[in-house]
């Protein structure tokens, strides 16, 4: 039987629910350790004049720092999602009690349950992004789908095959940060993810992008902005991408995945 949270997400193919999480039990705790991630990589890149003064610097400023530095692949160190490629028993990602204490949370699953049915499985297509000002990064990170804008796409898309045929999967968009037009929220548009899985391209870095998305331009925008503690349902053909973070502040988010149990993971 198809409750009202299934039909609102397959007629729209987004919810906003707000009020789900709280700050300082759910999420700080995930940016406390990514802090604990930062204080490791200072006292392992940083210059030791600079190591004591650096690590008494706000979660920002730390950021900001450890940016500068010359660390291949920073973004990795705070995302929950093994790299795409040259994956290797060393391989560096955020997986910390915390986060599984979010993945797991009973408030996520009670409306994740709502979609998918009591039977659900985490699914590994899943991130964790903190986006600096884009004035910030280097040229080569603006397109960036982690710490930059995202491509216009669709979450099934980066599923492989058997994913993409068998797999009902939800995304729970969360935000650690309010998130608004000018810090680079979420867009989408309305409806469209009746139209099923649509063709994509590898684009900037091999990521999966919708393929003729200028398309896109003349239909109407839907900006997902969001308070902290809200969260944000996406649908697998929802067709979606994000804004430049055009302020001077962070934008902090994770974007965690759910499927039925027993279907494929897309991996």
């Amino acid at each position: 039987m198809t409750n009202n949270l299934q039909k609102k997400l397959f007629e729209n193919g987004y919810l906003i629910i707000k009020n789900v999480l709280n700050f300082r039990r759910d999420l700080k705790p995930v940016l406390n350790d990514m802090d604990f991630v930062m204080d490791c990589l200072i006292q392992k890149y940083a210059k030791k004049k600079d190591v004591k003064k650096v690590l008494n610097l706000d979660f920002r400023k730390k950021y900001s720092f450890i940016s500068k530095l010359d660390i291949y692949d920073l973004d990795q160190y705070f995302n929950t999602r093994l790299p795409r490629d040259h994956v290797k028993k060393d391989s560096d990602y955020f997986a910390t009690q915390s986060l599984w204490n979010l993945i797991t949370n009973k408030k996520i699953l009670d409306v994740v349950e709502k979609i998918l049915g009591k039977e659900i499985m985490s699914n590994p297509v899943q991130n964790t992004r903190i986006k600096q000002p884009e004035k910030k990064l280097p040229k080569g990170s603006i397109h960036d789908g982690l710490s930059g804008r995202t491509p216009w796409h669709q979450d099934a898309a980066v599923l492989n095959s058997k994913g993409q045929k068998l797999t009902d999967m939800v995304t729970v968009w969360i935000p650690f940060t309010k998130t608004t037009k000018k810090n680079g929220c979420m867009v989408t548009v309305k409806k469209i993810n009746k139209m099923g899985l649509l063709n994509h391209v590898s684009g900037y870095r091999g990521q999966v992008e919708l393929k003729n998305s200028k398309l896109l331009d003349d239909m109407e925008h839907i900006y997902l902005e969001a308070n902290v503690g809200d969260v944000i349902l996406l649908h697998k053909h929802s067709i979606h991408c994000s804004l430049p973070n055009r302020s001077n502040d962070f934008r902090i988010s994770a974007d965690l995945r759910y499927n039925v149990a027993g279907q494929p993971s897309g991996r």
